[in-house]
């Protein structure tokens, strides 16, 4: 008598393609597709597992798209604020030179922390003015508030300056001369300041520091 381990073809499908036989349980208890183990110890496809290949994504890859050529009223401000940063190192200069002081030393020291100073102001205007040239919004935005504080500087000075020499001839003192070159200039680089920031936000100018995005 025969038992069914005996039995040619107990347990195999030989309906399949492959030839393969009985599907062992796994340690579940349960048989799987295949018979097959992936490296994770998990039954699956016996083409073994995933490759790495990355499917190329559904997602919009957004670049930044080239503004091109700078509008005229940019490239005007940009001259404009290049030139006041010029001129505000060259009134800094003359009212530094232009303080009359009875120490020398003193005086030194004091012309040396005002070229410091002016150096710096100097160049970020020159800085601001690349940027707004190549369409960059912080740099208009950072030019428009270096321009308010310009214009409050300057309305501080000739608005204080004749309260203050009053009160100091009431007082009996006398506050020392101010050049009125170094004003006349400071003035001069107020109004080219607020003019390069006004042509930055003329309506041909305004799309040029807009931020453009490509999606594919």
């Amino acid at each position: 008598m025969s038992t069914p381990q005996d039995t040619p073809g107990h347990g195999r499908d030989d309906s399949r393609p492959d030839g393969q036989g009985w599907n062992p349980p796994g340690p579940d208890g349960n048989q799987h597709p295949y018979g097959q183990r992936n490296d994770g110890g998990q039954y699956g496809s016996p083409q073994g597992p995933t490759s790495g290949y990355a499917y190329p994504s559904s997602a919009p890859e957004v670049g930044t798209r080239d503004k091109g050529p700078a509008p005229k009223e940019v490239m005007r401000a940009y001259y404009l604020i290049l030139a006041a940063g010029i001129l505000s190192l060259v009134a800094s200069l003359v009212s530094a030179f232009s303080a009359p002081s009875s120490d020398m030393a003193m005086a030194g020291v004091g012309i040396g922390i005002t070229l410091v100073f002016a150096v710096i102001v100097s160049a970020i205007y020159v800085v601001l003015a690349v940027f707004i040239r190549k369409g960059h919004n912080w740099a208009r935005i950072t030019a428009t508030v270096f321009a308010a504080l310009s214009v409050l500087g300057v309305l501080g000075t000739l608005l204080l300056l004749p309260l203050a020499s009053q009160a100091a001839e009431t007082s009996g003192q006398q506050l020392p001369p101010v050049s009125g070159l170094g004003t006349a200039l400071d003035v001069v680089v107020m109004l080219l300041g607020v003019a390069g920031v006004v042509m930055t936000y003329l309506k041909p100018a305004r799309p040029y520091f807009a931020a453009q995005k490509l999606g594919y």
